[in-house]
């Protein structure tokens, strides 16, 4: 059975902002709001984004209001923390809602909960399965056994990890009427080379008790994790347009409390199957886009959906 999971950050960050989640229809994940039913909405008076908690807007107003602001379109944000490409393909109500709207924004989504020879993808947020015994373990977990014990198959599993979300990637695209931006929003470039000593000595901190970091980060790369140039590309050339923001202005900022104004307290983490509370274990947002950067990923967006909708006329 696939894990149902999803991050409750509207629980962890009820201090900071207020998500005005929903539901749509058919799914039971949570979304980032202000709500809107897309079965009831007139047929391409909105536009649709996919993706990841870049995309749902941890902390901040996200770039899909914005760029719906600047085009006069509503935006239905399905962006859903951690979650890869194949979330989309087991909820036929999501994909109808989206063929219903004007255009998809596709963020590029990590690949870290895909399949290899080793793990089953389990529901495609988080959670992957042993093949062999069944067990089902977050991400970070299977990737950790991975490097302990056996880091001399650890570049067959990316390899196996990167060609399975290309294919999850394109299955996705295949079930999308509507033109989709391939979206890659990071604060690298898109290629990166595996660190084979930061791995061996993370593995050396592990041994030791001392290792907090929720990825393997020499493996992993920054978000979007294991992706690389080539993966990208081989899902890219499937859409009909392609958009690019590499930043991290704005990274690093306190956060605040709403009510009070004052610094956010810090939160307890360490609960490996609520990743989504380990970025509040510091009282600063050094994970997700900050507000200048959702500014940024506007601006990059907006020539490209300008001219999308210049070459395709509403429905």
């Amino acid at each position: 059975m696939q894990q149902r999971w999803y991050p409750e950050y509207q629980e962890r960050d009820k201090d900071i902002v207020d998500y005005q989640e929903f539901r749509i229809d058919g799914c039971d994940v949570p979304f980032r709001g202000p709500a809107l039913d897309p079965f009831s909405a007139p047929q391409g008076s909105f536009f649709s984004c996919l993706g990841a908690a870049q995309t749902y807007g941890c902390y901040y107003k996200p770039f899909p209001n914005m760029v719906a602001e600047k085009i006069g379109l509503t935006a239905l944000n399905l962006g859903v923390g951690g979650a890869g490409p194949g979330f989309y393909t087991q909820y036929p109500r999501l994909i109808e809602a989206m063929n219903r709207g004007r255009f998809v924004i596709l963020q590029c989504m990590a690949a870290r909960h895909e399949s290899n020879s080793r793990f089953e993808a389990d529901g495609y947020v988080e959670f992957l399965r042993e093949r062999k015994t069944g067990e089902s373990v977050s991400s970070n977990i299977a990737w950790k056994r991975i490097v302990t014990e056996e880091m001399d198959q650890a570049e067959r599993y990316v390899a196996e990890t990167r060609q399975s979300w290309i294919e999850t990637s394109r299955k996705l695209i295949s079930m999308i009427e509507v033109p989709v931006i391939f979206f890659w929003y990071s604060r690298r470039q898109r290629d990166y080379v595996i660190d084979y000593s930061a791995i061996a000595e993370q593995n050396k901190r592990r041994t030791q008790g001392k290792d907090d970091s929720h990825f393997v980060d020499g493996l992993t790369g920054d978000f979007p994790h294991l992706i690389d140039g080539a993966t990208s590309w081989g899902v890219a050339a499937q859409c009909d347009a392609y958009a690019e923001c590499f930043s991290s202005r704005g990274m690093g900022q306190p956060l605040i409390n709403r009510f009070t104004g004052k610094p956010c307290e810090i939160l307890p983490g360490g609960d490996p199957t609520r990743p989504e509370w380990h970025a509040r274990r510091v009282a600063i947002n050094d994970y997700y886009p900050s507000a200048e950067m959702h500014e940024d990923a506007t601006q990059a967006l907006l020539p490209v959906v300008r001219r999308l909708l210049e070459i395709h006329t509403a429905p």
